[in-house]
């Protein structure tokens, strides 16, 4: 995975996808290995549609971070666990943030549902991702 000064976020309301050069964006065919700065002229947010202007590092010069040295990542603010001790788990496209205590209605997933008990082919309701590219927090 690449380093946060490499990946940048998109700033949008209720957005937050990162885009991570190691991953690339296939929706919008740009392919693994291509730096921000090197993203085709008009690329757009693959979930929300923003311009590159809507995108911000994730640390270093230029982020959110860098601006307000009081401001915790987004990582820090969110527990590891659930009320009820079970783990959260982030779409590592788009930065959905799946939540087995609330589930998701629009999926038809039961609140109380382990993402370990979500189906196989059980996927992101913001990006379409499968199941296997999320990563426990």
């Amino acid at each position: 995975m690449s380093s946060p000064e490499e990946m940048y976020q998109c700033q949008s309301l209720n957005c937050g996808y990162i885009y991570d050069p190691d991953k690339g964006d296939r929706k919008g065919k740009v392919k693994k290995g291509t730096q921000f700065k090197d993203l085709p002229e008009g690329w757009k947010c693959p979930v929300c549609g923003a311009s590159v202007k809507a995108f911000r590092p994730l640390a270093g010069p230029g982020s959110v971070h860098a601006e307000n040295t009081s401001a915790t990542a987004p990582e820090q603010t969110e527990t590891k666990k659930t009320e009820s001790g079970m783990k959260k788990y982030r779409c590592d496209i788009c930065g959905y943030v799946y939540d087995p205590d609330a589930g998701d209605d629009a999926e038809g997933v039961a609140p109380g549902t382990a993402f370990e008990d979500l189906p196989d082919d059980f996927e992101c309701p913001v990006c379409g991702a499968g199941k296997d590219e999320f990563s426990e927090m």
